[in-house]
C-alpha cells in the first residue's frame, strides 16, 4: 500500500510540474513621461501574452487596458491627465495559465496645487475668422496649465456670457442662431485663480485663412461579372462603370484628390493644398477595390483612401482560397501592401475589432451613454495598438486616420480616439457636428478636437453625383 501512495504522489507532483503556471513578472516599472505612463517590464520566456491592468484615481478596483504579444516589453498610457496614484498590475499568460501578478505605482501630482498656483496672464484673443456661414473660429494665445472661458455678446460693450470652457485653446462657435457677427472675450483659469477678461474682439479680427475640403465615402465596387460570380450588390455599392464617370466627373470639374495623410500635414504647417481637394473614402476593404478601383484610380491619376476592418483582412489573408465562396470577400494585407505601394491608396483603420453594430453595449467604436473616459479609453488604446501592430507587420506605416465604423460616434469616443493615438477621424453626414456638407478648416487652428473630425457623404448608386458634392 505505501509503495501504491507514493508512486500516486510522484505522478502527481510530475503532472503538477508539468503544468504548472508561468512564474510571476520580476519586474515592472512606471514613469511619467511627456504626459504620459510608460510602463516597461522584463521580458520572460514564458509569456505568450502580457496583461496589463489599471487603476485610476477614481477607479475601486483594477481594469483591463493592453494585451502585449509576447515579445513587447513596455506600453504607454495616454490617460494620465488628473492627480493622485495610478497602480498597474501586470500578469503573464503562458502556455499553462495565467502567472501572479506584479504591481507598481505611479503618483501624479496636481497640475496645480493653491500653495504654488499663480494668476494667469490676460488671455490674448489671436484671431476671430469666419470659417463658414455657420461657424466662427476663436483662437487664444495658449498658457501653461489653463482652462479657457468663452464669453460670447451680440455688441462690443454689451452684457458677455460664458458660452464656452476648454482647455484648448479654440473655440469653434457652431451656435443654433446659425450666425457668426459676434464679440468674444476670454478668461485664462488656473486652480482658483481667474485671470481678467481679454479685450473684446470682433469676428474677423486678424481672420486666418480658411479652405475647405470635400470627403466622399465609397464601399463596394462590383461589376457584372462579379454578380454572376456570386458576389452581392448591397445598399453602398457602386458599379465600377459608375466610378469611372465619378471619376471623369471630378476631373472635369477641376477638383484634385488627396489623402488624409496630405491634410494632416496641411494643418500641422507643411505641403500644400490645392485649389478644390477631394479625399474620396473607401470603407472596410473589399476585394472590389483591388480588382476593380484601384486600377481606375491609376488610369486617372487620382488617390483614395482605403479604411480597412483589420479582423476581416487578417481572416482573408489566413483563407485566401475560401474568397471565392464569400458573397462579400475582402482583401488580404500583401493586396493592401501592393495598392500602397502604388502611391494610388491610402490605407487607414476602420478598427481592428469594433466593426460590429452592437457589442457590449456600443455602437461600433462609438462609446456607449454610461462610458466615461477611464472606461473607453482603455478599449480604444488596445484597438489602436493591436492596429498599429499589423501597419508596422505588413504596410510598414503608422495609422493616422480612422474612419468611425456605421458613422457613429460621440464627443467622448472622438477624444478617446484622438488619444489612442489617431490624428484624424472620419465620420458620417453629421451636420450636428460640422454644419457644412464641405469641411472648412482655419489653418492657423491647426488640427484640434475639433477640426480632426471629418464630415462625408455616402455615394450611393442610381443618384447623380451632384446630389452628393458641392461644386
Amino acid at each position: 500500500m505505501k509503495r501504491i501512495l507514493a508512486l500516486l504522489l510522484l505522478v502527481c507532483c510530475l503532472l503538477t510540474a508539468c503544468g504548472a503556471k508561468p512564474s510571476a513578472p520580476k519586474e515592472l516599472s512606471v514613469s511619467l513621461e511627456n504626459g504620459a505612463a510608460v510602463i516597461r517590464w522584463k521580458h520572460s520566456d514564458e509569456a505568450d501574452t502580457y496583461r496589463l491592468y489599471r487603476r485610476a484615481p477614481e477607479d475601486d478596483g483594477y481594469k483591463f487596458i493592453f494585451d502585449s504579444e509576447g515579445y513587447e516589453t513596455s506600453y504607454t498610457d495616454r490617460y494620465v491627465d488628473g492627480n493622485g496614484t495610478y497602480a498597474y498590475k501586470l500578469e503573464i499568460i503562458g502556455k499553462n495559465g495565467v502567472s501572479d501578478a506584479l504591481e507598481s505605482t505611479l503618483t501624479v501630482a496636481a497640475a496645480q496645487v493653491d500653495d504654488t498656483a499663480t494668476v494667469p496672464d490676460t488671455p490674448v484673443i489671436k484671431s476671430v475668422t469666419a470659417m463658414d456661414k455657420y461657424t466662427a473660429v476663436v483662437c487664444v494665445e495658449p498658457q501653461k496649465d489653463c482652462t479657457y472661458e468663452f464669453l460670447r455678446s451680440d455688441s462690443r460693450d454689451g452684457s458677455y456670457s460664458v458660452v464656452y470652457t476648454s482647455d484648448e485653446p479654440f473655440f469653434y462657435d457652431m451656435n443654433s442662431d446659425k450666425k457668426t457677427d459676434w464679440f468674444y472675450r476670454i478668461r485664462a483659469v488656473r486652480g482658483e485663480y481667474r485671470s481678467e477678461l481679454s479685450e473684446p474682439r470682433e469676428t474677423g479680427y486678424e481672420a486666418g485663412s480658411v479652405f475647405g475640403v470635400q470627403v466622399l465615402m465609397y464601399h463596394e465596387f462590383v461589376t457584372q461579372e462579379d454578380l454572376d460570380n456570386g458576389i452581392a450588390f448591397d445598399e453602398y455599392a457602386v458599379y465600377a462603370d459608375e466610378f469611372e464617370s465619378d471619376l471623369q466627373w471630378f476631373e472635369k470639374n477641376g477638383f484634385t484628390t488627396i489623402t488624409s495623410a496630405q491634410l494632416i500635414d496641411y494643418l500641422n504647417g507643411s505641403g500644400e493644398m490645392p485649389e478644390k481637394p477631394l479625399i474620396i473614402t473607401i470603407d472596410d476593404g473589399k476585394y472590389g477595390v483591388y480588382k476593380n478601383a484601384w486600377p481606375l484610380l491609376r488610369k486617372y491619376g487620382m488617390k483614395a483612401s482605403l479604411s480597412i476592418i483589420g479582423y476581416e483582412i487578417d481572416n482573408a489573408t489566413n483563407a485566401p482560397n475560401a474568397r471565392s465562396k464569400s458573397e462579400a470577400p475582402y482583401c488580404t494585407w500583401q493586396e493592401l501592401a501592393e495598392m500602397q505601394d502604388s502611391g494610388v491608396i491610402e490605407i487607414t483603420s476602420h478598427t481592428d475589432k469594433q466593426h460590429y453594430f452592437m457589442h457590449d453595449g456600443r455602437h461600433g467604436a462609438s462609446s456607449k451613454a454610461d462610458d466615461t473616459m477611464s472606461t473607453f479609453l482603455p478599449i480604444a488604446q488596445k484597438d489602436y495598438a493591436d492596429t498599429a501592430r499589423n501597419f508596422a507587420k505588413y504596410l510598414n506605416a503608422v495609422p493616422k486616420t480612422m474612419a468611425y465604423p456605421y458613422s457613429i460616434r460621440t464627443k467622448l469616443s472622438d477624444e478617446a480616439w484622438l488619444k489612442s493615438g489617431y490624428e484624424l477621424l472620419f465620420t458620417g453626414d453629421d451636420d450636428e457636428w460640422r454644419m457644412s456638407m464641405t469641411n472648412y478648416f482655419v489653418r492657423e487652428a491647426g488640427l484640434n478636437r475639433t477640426s480632426a473630425v471629418l464630415r462625408r457623404v455616402a455615394r450611393m448608386t442610381d443618384h447623380p453625383l451632384e446630389y452628393f458634392i458641392e461644386t
